[in-house]
């Protein structure tokens, strides 16, 4: 086989490297070095530069000696980068191209941090990979190696757009990944039970909030995997929403709707169904997503109320259980104290919360962030 050969197979291998760690952050770790070794060069640095100082994703470890002084100060002024964007992002190019040999060794650059690394040669490029994002890619050699031909510059070439999409790609996973982070937090805190089912009523996904109630069965529950009331009636009513929801295009009428499940010996839960698309691989579609509000399901939020509004400990106990619904006489009994004490503590807390009324004190509690802070 011939040295060509022997290269373009390292160059093959090295996009297989790159693609594998589109999906798995750690593989950039380690391939820092096989980059440089597949360009015959003695290091590597590749970094992405959006606001502020760049995130280095791998480096080698002449690079990572001065690294920290990198990020703090020589970023700014690497004459390979500010030339190289200049000149064309998602241009390979060699250092011939970029700065001549006696100006870049006159550079504060070179002097202070090129120098100490043992590197004074570069290929490499700057290119897109996101909305105001930059992709840096610098491969290097020390003066003695020599300088970087045109036929490393088209090896690098055939390398450039594969490393751009697999940086692509890992943006794309990354922000997937902080969406469904987002939307599993939501889905914990929110007092609203959640549930994702398919168009028969079969669960796909709940919240811990819907697990409980589901598993408590006053009202609604899962029977063979699907979603369920204990009254026939209403099971029927909420498949026939589940079912308009889960086939949006070809309804007639609005999608989804709302309804109220009755309970014994209890004010009725109330149920929205709506519309809900996300394909994921083993999710059936359509799908629809269903929220249930308990009236009877309290808050717990005394210290979140108590940071919000500067309550002292005991108005917060006493804002707590006004927002569960409970009268000022059951607030004083539960707390052994006279009613003229609690009527005396909530004038404190109308004032603390800017409002005037008890009705309007609540309002303001449940529509704070203290309903969602999970005390």
């Amino acid at each position: 086989m011939t040295s060509q050969a022997v290269q373009n197979n390292k160059v093959l291998h090295l996009i297989e490297r790159v693609y594998e760690a589109a999906v798995d952050e750690r593989a950039w770790h380690s391939l820092a070095p096989q980059i440089a070794r597949t360009f015959e060069s003695t290091s590597t640095n590749l970094q992405i530069q959006g606001t502020g100082e760049p995130r280095v994703l791998t480096m080698t470890e002449n690079v990572s000696a001065g690294i920290g002084a990198y990020r703090n100060y020589y970023w700014q002024r690497d004459i390979w980068v500010e030339r190289a964007t200049k000149l064309g992002v998602a241009r390979v190019l060699a250092s011939k191209d970029v700065v001549a040999d006696s100006e870049f060794r006159e550079t504060e650059f070179y002097r202070d941090w090129c120098r100490s690394l043992d590197v004074f040669y570069v290929v490499g490029a700057v290119f897109q990979t996101g909305k105001d994002e930059l992709g840096i890619i610098g491969i290097h050699r020390p003066k003695g190696a020599g300088t970087y031909q045109d036929t490393d510059v088209q090896l690098v070439a055939r390398f450039l757009p594969h490393l751009r999409r697999a940086l692509q790609i890992r943006n794309r996973i990354g922000q997937a990944a902080l969406a469904r982070r987002v939307f599993d937090e939501t889905l914990n805190r929110t007092d609203t039970a959640t549930i994702v089912v398919v168009a028969d009523g079969h669960i796909v996904l709940t919240n811990p909030v819907a697990e409980t109630l589901l598993a408590n069965g006053t009202a609604v529950r899962v029977h063979k995997g699907r979603l369920t009331t204990t009254n026939q009636f209403d099971t029927g009513r909420l498949l026939s929403l589940v079912r308009s929801a889960s086939n949006m295009g070809e309804a007639q009428n609005e999608p989804g709707g709302v309804m109220a499940v009755r309970q014994a010996n209890a004010p009725p839960l109330t149920v929205l169904v709506a519309p809900f698309r996300l394909a994921l691989p083993g999710l059936a579609t359509p799908s629809a997503i269903v929220f249930i509000r308990d009236p009877n399901r309290p808050i717990s939020a005394a210290g979140s109320l108590q940071a919000l509004f500067q309550l002292t400990p005991a108005e917060a106990r006493i804002a707590q259980e006004l927002a569960n619904g409970k009268s000022l006489a059951e607030i004083a009994a539960s707390h052994g104290a006279r009613l003229q004490t609690v009527r005396k503590q909530l004038k404190s807390i109308f004032a603390k919360t800017g409002t005037n009324r008890q009705a309007q004190c609540v309002a303001a509690i449940l529509r704070s962030v203290a309903a969602i802070a999970q005390d």
